[in-house]
């Protein structure tokens, strides 16, 4: 969920303050001044993205914001958050949007820091230093970082404990048609899946009413399939999808939100969600129907024409996101990386839950 900053670096020393959860509009003031500097920022780190998430999430988070200024002028603005507390578990704050109430969590990727231009470093190193010198946490998560922002966080943070995952990401325009760029033994395989379903047509959203309803249909097919597998799925949390419904209502009349329905005549094959940041499809979510047929993979032919559709619209890359999983690799032609990263203080819930950790292990 990456953009290039074009402010300038302001001589003088870098200062850290610490905005409370209760002056949100005054880090609303802030975010936006600082974002309309930045030449295309990410949207993990844009305000659209941040400030609806708080409006849904932000009554069962605790919160605040880390402004680093230079000369009385911001530089970069963080979301700092914590995950309710639990009895007897360790204390976890997050940089960006999560620490959510288990089964609601929205799993922001590509997480970026909302910082000017040749700041990125000072910023990150300045992040850790306040974040260091705040008593109210046993473990500081980094969640789903970009490459750029992970290495900028890690090396002012040298005792955090970075886990990496795959990403993986389809070049959209690598030859005449979204498969070119896939090897002869994958697009084979590709190509009979679509030759199983013949043709394919598809309904990319216009409308914010059009968006709703394609969703509605993505989350039919979602539940169905998770819930026949003994999983609860992603949309059985009302506060989670009141958040999509409220980020789909402002990304799609900008162009930054795809709800699409990929169909076989009259069937829906499957449903898709993708969020746009840049050039980069982000695939973030989908509904697909059960076949028995297994020749008819559902999920490799509503990708294929959504990748074909989002190709159309001068898209340049598809991000399948992390965790990678088979259907995801056959489809990529590289793949990022993602990190997650934790610190632990050495507090007595930590040690607590060290110990349990070892005795369930010996069990």
């Amino acid at each position: 969920m990456g953009g290039v900053a074009s402010t300038t670096v302001v001589p003088g020393p870098m200062v850290v303050r610490m905005l409370p959860s209760r002056e949100r509009d005054e880090a609303r003031r802030l975010w936006l001044a600082l974002e309309a500097e930045i030449a295309e920022p990410a949207l993990s780190c844009s305000w659209v993205w941040t400030g609806t998430w708080l409006e849904h999430y932000g009554d069962v988070v605790a919160h605040r914001f880390l402004i680093a200024e230079r000369s009385s002028r911001p530089c970069g603005i963080a979301l700092v958050t914590e995950a309710p507390p639990r009895l007897m578990r360790p204390r976890a704050w997050h940089l960006g949007t999560a620490g959510e109430p288990p089964g609601s969590t929205v799993f922001v990727e590509r997480n970026r820091l909302l910082v000017g231009d040749g700041e990125r470093a000072g910023f990150a190193a300045a992040l850790i230093e306040a974040l260091e010198a705040e008593p109210g946490w046993d473990r500081l998560r980094l969640d789903g970082l970009h490459a750029e922002d992970s290495a900028a966080l890690l090396a002012a943070c040298p005792a955090a404990v970075p886990r990496t995952l795959e990403s993986p990401v389809a070049d959209l325009l690598a030859g005449d048609d979204v498969l070119a760029g896939l090897s002869g033994s994958r697009r084979q395989r590709v190509r009979r899946t679509l030759k199983a379903f013949g043709e394919l047509e598809h309904d990319w959203a216009a409308t914010v009413g059009d968006a709703n309803a394609i969703l509605d249909e993505l989350i039919v097919l979602h539940q169905q399939r998770w819930q026949e597998a003994g999983a609860p799925g992603a949309f059985a949390s009302p506060r989670f999808v009141a958040f999509h419904r409220a980020l789909i209502a402002r990304l799609v009349p900008e162009g930054r939100a795809a709800l699409v329905r990929v169909r076989r005549g009259e069937e829906t094959v499957g449903c898709l969600y993708g969020l746009l940041d840049g050039r980069r499809m982000l695939f973030y979510q989908s509904g697909l129907r059960l076949y028995e047929d297994n020749r008819l993979r559902a999920g490799t032919a509503a990708h294929v024409e959504f990748m074909r559709a989002c190709r159309a619209r001068g898209v340049a890359e598809y991000d399948f996101l992390a965790p990678a999983a088979r259907y995801k690799e056959e489809l990529a032609t590289r793949s990022d990386q993602l990190v997650w990263a934790e610190v632990a203080r050495p507090t007595w819930r930590t040690r607590l839950a060290g110990a349990i950790r070892g005795v369930r292990g010996t069990r």
